[in-house]
């Protein structure tokens, strides 16, 4: 894993983080309410998106278990109609996806920081 890739996913889980601390002990209604915390929800995702589209395709290609599509989609998220009308699909993403897209992301960069056996034999 190259220096950017780690930046990137370094990034993303904590723009990650930086969600769930905006809606911890919320559920669903008082999301709703609270638009000051859906708009900058959107902005945390839209970097996510952007930070993922960022990760080189060498690395993409080789740690598979996190869809990099689907974070990339999230750059184009927008706070409007479409996507105030969907309050409960977004609450999903957060409450859902983002926890496993961060484990995912930390196993990823857990594992790319594993010495291979032969750095273990310069020792």
């Amino acid at each position: 894993m190259t220096e950017e890739d780690q930046y990137h996913l370094n990034n993303i889980a904590n723009y990650i983080s930086e969600i769930e601390s905006y809606v911890q002990g919320m559920d669903l209604h008082d999301f709703e309410e609270e638009e000051e915390v859906r708009v900058t929800v959107m902005e945390n995702l839209q970097h996510i998106g952007q930070a993922s589209s960022l990760l080189s395709e060498d690395f993409s290609s080789q740690f598979t278990d996190v869809d990099y599509h689907v974070l990339d989609t999230f750059k184009a998220a927008k706070f409007n109609n479409a996507w105030e009308q969907g309050y409960q699909q977004i609450w999903g993403v957060i409450t859902n996806d983002l926890p496993q897209f961060r484990d995912l992301i930390m196993t990823e960069s857990e594992r790319a920081d594993i010495p291979e056996d032969d750095d273990l034999m310069d020792d």
